[in-house]
């Protein structure tokens, strides 16, 4: 019987004999996504026992911030391939400067896009058709979130070279303690054991603000003890010659990314006409439903490092056998776990609320999330492994297209115009989801990314 895993094929050799395999990517890269997103369940959960009102509003808001993310996720993306590829060609210099580039740009563009940002705040959340006290709660959420994200932009950028250079566990212990400090702080703010100055939505904020300096302090004296040789003292203004090269082969990750939280924005905004029902709902599910998307993203981007090393050295053939198998593991995880939730949606919503309208609703959208999860197994895959060998321009122009004219397009017609609401709005989703992963499939089998130089 021939293996699953042909662990040959998963795993890297880096010029000190160092092997860095898939498992050892992938494990602490998904307990890292998991533990972030469930600092986000922990919002949704203590905020359900406060009020609807309340979730919607940091469910709204959180939607932007997402959008904001992604202009982060240039950098991070970027430096993650260039670090990669410098590092399978041998050349530690270089890896050393595009590592200490993505950390100065990850400070700097946060930095901008909150100034610019922040004056804005009640206008955005304005635009999410939000109204009383939900805008009002959505527009001081987002404020604490926006003037202090500068913590999200360099958190990344560290995450990221640590990542590339097949360090990742420390990412995950500041990930771990991050996530017990906001747990308790948000049970602190909400329930109110003792008197605090903030409390709801703005508490939930500034907890999430606390714990991320935390966990910022942490993984810089993680960065500093990780003997990369990164020399990141004594570096100068020309080290940072590369941030051309990271902002071309971040910037249309960057832009894909963009579009599809800008995209999942205006869909929720398309879920505000329905009602506060339809919103909260598609918040509750989304909220479930990430834990099977965080495998696919974390397989994805586990690829996407190991195919960098492969194609910085020459080793195409290699590659391409690696994203075989690791589609074939994420095709068949996505599709357990989804029908698992989909067997237990009951039990699962009545974690976050007690709306008996709210949980009927979700057995059908459970069903068709199966559906969803299988094109998200083929996008995640693909799409990361195409970025991982520097083919990043195809990706974004399919990102655009699906998003748009798929997600957004069809959650208004089948939505609003037919009056299917959120199951209409979910059957987009799946639409968008096939589209865009087998688009990027048959690019991958194509093989013109090994023509591709960075």
């Amino acid at each position: 019987m021939r293996r699953l895993i042909d662990t040959e094929v998963t795993q890297v050799r880096t010029a000190e004999g160092r092997v860095i395999t898939l498992r050892q990517l992938f494990v602490p890269y998904f307990i890292e996504q998991l533990l972030m997103n469930l600092m986000g369940t922990v919002n949704t959960l203590v905020l359900g026992h406060y009020s609807d009102d309340a979730v919607a509003a940091v469910g709204a808001a959180g939607q932007v911030m997402g959008l904001i993310y992604t202009f982060y996720a240039v950098v991070s993306g970027g430096a993650s391939i260039i670090i990669s590829h410098r590092l399978g060609e041998g050349s530690q210099k270089r890896a050393s400067d595009a590592a200490f580039a993505a950390i100065v740009m990850g400070g700097v563009l946060s930095l901008a896009v909150s100034l610019c940002l922040f004056p804005f705040s009640g206008l955005l959340m304005q635009k999410l058709n939000l109204e009383g006290d939900v805008l009002q709660m959505a527009t001081q959420y987002f404020r604490i979130c926006i003037l202090t994200s500068v913590l999200q932009g360099v958190m990344s950028a560290v995450s990221a070279v640590l990542r590339s250079y097949g360090k990742p566990v420390p990412a995950v212990a500041c990930s771990i303690f991050m996530n017990a400090v906001n747990a308790v702080l948000n049970c602190i703010v909400v329930f109110r054991p003792f008197e605090t100055p903030f409390h709801g939505a703005s508490g939930i904020a500034v907890s999430g603000v606390i714990s991320r300096s935390m966990a910022l302090v942490l993984i810089c004296i993680c960065l500093v003890k990780s003997r990369l040789n990164l020399d990141l003292v004594h570096k100068r203004f020309r080290d940072l010659s590369c941030v051309r090269g990271i902002l071309r082969v971040g910037m249309p990750g960057g832009i894909s990314n963009l579009s599809y939280s800008l995209s999942q924005v205006v869909s929720t905004s398309i879920l505000a006409i329905l009602g506060t029902t339809a919103l909260s709902a598609k918040i509750y599910i989304s909220t479930i439903v990430f834990y099977v998307y965080v495998i696919g993203m974390s397989l994805g981007l586990s690829t996407a490092i190991l195919i960098g090393w492969m194609t910085g050295a020459g080793e195409y053939e290699k590659a391409y056998r690696l994203n075989q198998q690791v589609l074939k593991i994420a095709i068949t995880l996505n599709i357990t776990l989804s029908l698992c939730m989909f067997l237990a949606y009951r039990p699962l919503m009545g974690l976050f609320t007690s709306n008996t309208e709210i949980i009927q609703m979700a057995r059908g959208i459970f069903l068709i999330d199966i559906f969803v999860e299988i094109g998200r197994g083929f996008n995640h895959v693909e799409d990361n492994s195409l970025r991982g060998a520097g083919d990043v321009v195809f990706p974004m122009t399919v990102a655009i297209i699906s998003c748009w004219c798929m997600s957004i397009l069809f959650s208004y017609i089948l939505g609003i115009r037919c009056g299917m609401g959120l199951y209409g709005c979910w059957i987009a989703f799946m639409m968008d989801e096939m589209f865009r992963g087998m688009l990027l499939w048959r690019r991958f089998r194509s093989r013109k990314w090994m023509r591709k130089r960075i």
